[in-house]
């Protein structure tokens, strides 16, 4: 009696570790809502003292913890996609620096980096 062996030849498909990316996400975003909130305080002040453009502060606060919180859940699903998105994370490091000027440079800073380590790690 002869027997037949097929080999199979299996092949493992590599993984990138993306603990880089999530952890520079979530620390920007949580940098990014304490900016939103300073923001809010700042607008707040501006409308109890009837200052010009306290309202407007204060939205843009709110729009900056939005999008930080947005930061925030996609850095955490990074490994679905990660060519989106690293390409949404990275537009959402830039509209948390618009949004709130000096008080959102770090933390888009950092979201932008985690963005482009994204896109560049295979």
């Amino acid at each position: 009696m002869s027997k037949n062996v097929d080999l199979v030849e299996v092949r493992v498909k590599s993984t990138t570790s993306r603990v880089a990316e999530m952890v520079l996400g979530i620390i920007g975003g949580i940098f990014g809502m304490i900016a939103g909130v300073m923001a809010l305080f700042v607008g707040g002040i501006g409308a109890a003292l009837d200052a010009e453009g306290g309202t407007g502060v204060a939205g843009l606060g709110l729009a900056c913890i939005a999008v930080s919180v947005l930061a925030l859940v996609l850095s955490c699903m990074i490994n679905k996609k990660r060519l989106l998105f690293g390409w949404l994370i990275i537009i959402c490091g830039i509209l948390n620096i618009i949004f709130v000027s000096v008080l959102g440079i770090l933390s888009g800073i950092i979201i932008v980096v985690a963005g482009i380590l994204a896109l560049s790690r295979k």
